[in-house]
């Protein structure tokens, strides 16, 4: 009987041993699992925070261009124009400041003042210059622009953009315009430069005698080798046409863009930037830059866009129409003959923040509330740019 009681009392035992054993295997395996969840969700979290990261610094890094013809009042604080910049996220920088004449900018070498950009994380690659262009003088015009591309080559510049010209009238002239356009074009291929055009209002005018607009009929008469075409989406738009057509018709020779409104970028919604950037991507181009001008009334902006059509109706009419100035303009000027721009037209390469001519210096507190205003300005554009899911 204590034979059978103690096999009994040790089947138990053993059999509860096991069950603890088991129950010890059953803690075990809920700590690996609940480990494995924890190491799961812990993952899920950094994962998480990783993309957010990733994200952020991806918006950060934004492909954000600037042309600081923008910049109202630039030369009076350089270092905090910079400054302000590039805490707003733009990376790449277009200058209007380039003095042909003395080959400085803003008061110093090309290299200089590329390093100062460079100092707060921007690089200059392009440039609205002006050279001598005239047919008539071939060899001092091509002189004349290979300086031009020599100091622009010292900045890092990739692009040099001949920024606004009153054309010829008749089609032998503007085509001989275009054959000068192409030997400048062969003068910065030479430094490795790239030499384009940026239009106004102006090129979307009929030459006349032909069916062709001047934009058209200047592409069309250019290698496309030698120069190419900055599209100003504003101005475009302000001439009667559509940016993004004109993104398709040419996928090849628009590389560069302004992006450009009234004022603020997007704040007029009128232009549909995203079309224009998806179709400039998909066309294989990243450059660009915001471009604006100086914060203006209502009437203010309604005299400088008649203006601007007078400019375009004048091109038209081949010269004839009265310009903004009174008086006819340009009559019936000889192919060849200097053309420039139109008084009192934006775009051009005057030192930004100089005064125009005629004008007296500004007083420095003026100048300075004109400067904080126009970054006030380009800071709202580059928030709207940084925003935007399809700007790269």
């Amino acid at each position: 009987m204590n034979y059978v009681f103690n096999n009994t009392f040790v089947i138990i035992t053993n059999n509860m041993a096991i069950a603890n054993d088991c129950i010890n295997v059953v803690y075990i395996l809920i700590d690996l699992i609940f480990l494995n969840i924890m190491r799961k969700i812990l993952f899920m979290v950094m994962a998480s925070f990783l993309m957010l990261s990733l994200t952020s610094n991806a918006q950060s890094k934004k492909h954000l261009g600037i042309a600081t013809y923008s910049v109202k009042g630039l030369e009076s604080d350089l270092e905090g124009s910079f400054k302000s910049l590039a805490a707003d996220g733009y990376v790449v920088m277009e200058i209007a400041n380039y003095n042909a004449g003395t080959g400085l900018v803003a008061g110093k070498t090309p290299a200089e003042y590329a390093a100062l950009a460079e100092k707060y994380g921007i690089d200059i690659i392009s440039s609205h210059a002006r050279g001598k262009f005239d047919v008539k003088d071939v060899e001092g015009s091509l002189a004349a622009w290979g300086k031009v591309f020599d100091d622009h080559k010292a900045m890092g510049c990739k692009y040099v953009v001949f920024p606004m010209y009153t054309w010829a009238f008749t089609v032998e002239g503007v085509k001989a315009e275009c054959d000068l356009m192409n030997l400048i074009g062969a003068e910065a291929n030479k430094r490795g430069i790239k030499f384009g055009y940026h239009n106004h209002n102006a090129e979307f005018a009929t030459l006349a005698g032909t069916t062709q607009l001047y934009e058209d009929f200047l592409i069309a008469n250019t290698d496309p080798d030698k120069v190419f075409f900055q599209l100003d989406v504003y101005w475009i738009m302000v001439g009667g046409q559509d940016p993004v057509a004109y993104l398709k018709k040419y996928p090849t020779r628009f590389k560069v863009l302004h992006i450009k409104d009234e004022y603020v970028v997007g704040e007029s919604g009128k232009l549909n930037y995203e079309a224009i950037f998806k179709q400039f991507y998909a066309n294989g181009n990243q450059d660009w830059f915001v471009e604006m001008e100086g914060k203006m009334t209502k009437e203010q902006l309604e005299a400088n866009l008649a203006r601007m059509e007078q400019n375009k109706q004048r091109q038209a009419s081949g010269g004839q129409q009265a310009g903004p100035q009174g008086g006819a303009q340009g009559q019936a000027r000889p192919a060849g003959q200097q053309g420039g721009a139109p008084a009192g037209a934006p775009g051009q390469a005057r030192p930004a923040g100089a005064p125009g001519m005629g004008r007296p210096a500004m007083d420095p507190a003026a100048q300075a509330e004109m400067l904080k205003t126009s970054l006030e300005g380009i800071r709202a554009s580059a928030d709207f740019l940084m925003k935007a899911s399809y700007v790269k």
